[in-house]
């Protein structure tokens, strides 16, 4: 019988943290060892997440409350707001050299101190651990990923612009200006209450934030230059949607027809799994509650438009996290990830 990775969870209680324990419950070669989560220190996972009742023996732990040895754990799941692993995850792997790291926030997504402190307004407080980390944007950097020790696991909309663009930069069709739109849910923003989350000021309400200015747009700029050496000028307008699970995204691409779009998008993910590709929109909730996404292509002779559909907390977070940790220790990478999405 083969023996089961152990893990550990920094962050159980939010929800991305949450998410990954919903995943990990059910993934046959791995064993949850431990999860923090100062503020419900003290509890079963069970009581506060309801959810998982039956899947797991286990309390949240405080931080000073981590076993000694870390519990025997292999890897870390680190699921904190953004400016807070930066502070954590060089300390314990210093400590603790043979324990790999997947990061959740964007504190490591980038090399560039200078656009984290103007997108996350706050100075690094670890700039030179940035280049340690390995983007995981999982079907672009497969090798990279098996061989690295810390992965900076993308943002939720970073995922879904670089499912539509990436392909694009890739085959050098990517140039000039490119716009798109994203829709998230409001699980997008965390647990945490905020006026822009409270259910009645959302639940029948549409509204764009941080328009051409969202933190994630560092990360995506960052990683696409690197595929092209073409110049272009990405402008994005996230949207905030009446719903809690999901992120919508559309990317427009003129000059290029449906028989242009289908030969790249199916060159890049024709054979993924976790990927479906059709034409015309898909529908948020066949990928809603999973790790898939979804593209969708369209035109109008040579004015082509990208769809992307995925779960924020899914590819966008834990199901992403959960291939790249598969990856990484030479496992089936769709392995606890082939559940499928509802259909009504």
């Amino acid at each position: 019988m083969q023996r089961k990775i152990g893990v550990g969870i920094i962050g159980g209680s939010g929800y991305i943290g949450a998410e990954i324990l919903r995943y990990l419950a059910v993934h046959p070669q791995v064993e949850v060892r431990w999860v923090t989560a100062n503020t419900k220190a003290g509890e079963e996972v069970g009581a506060l997440l309801p959810n998982l009742r039956g899947y797991f023996n286990l309390r949240f732990l405080p931080m000073e409350g981590l076993p000694a040895d870390l519990g025997g754990a292999a890897a870390v799941f680190v699921a904190l707001p953004h400016n807070q692993s930066q502070e954590v995850i060089p300390d314990l792997a210093s400590r603790f050299p043979e324990v790999r790291f997947i990061d959740m926030g964007g504190d490591f997504r980038t090399p560039d101190p200078e656009g984290y402190k103007k997108y996350y307004g706050e100075a690094h407080a670890a700039p030179q651990w940035l280049e340690r980390f390995v983007y995981g944007f999982t079907e672009f950097q497969r090798p990279r990923i098996a061989s690295a020790r810390f992965i900076a696991n993308p943002g939720c909309f970073a995922t879904s612009l670089l499912l539509a663009l990436a392909p694009l930069a890739r085959a050098e069709k990517l140039r000039g200006s490119v716009f798109a739109t994203g829709v998230t849910g409001s699980s997008g923003a965390g647990n945490a209450p905020a006026q822009t989350t409270h259910h009645p000021e959302r639940a029948a309400n549409f509204r764009s934030y941080k328009p051409l200015a969202h933190q994630h747009l560092l990360e995506v700029n960052g990683f696409l230059r690197a595929l092209t050496s073409a110049p272009f000028q990405l402008h994005f307008v996230p949207q905030s949607g009446p719903f809690v699970r999901g992120l919508f995204t559309t990317v427009f691409a003129p000059g290029l027809g449906l028989a242009d779009l289908e030969a790249v998008y199916r060159e890049a993910f024709g054979k993924e799994p976790l990927i479906a590709i059709d034409q015309g929109s898909p529908d948020l909730r066949w990928v809603q509650g999973t790790p898939r996404s979804h593209i969708g292509l369209a035109a109008e002779k040579d004015q082509g438009v990208v769809f992307v559909a995925m779960d924020n907390l899914g590819k966008g977070a834990a199901g992403q996290a959960i291939q790249n940790l598969n990856c990484m220790f030479g496992m089936e990478e769709t392995t606890g990830l082939m559940l499928p999405g509802g259909f009504v």
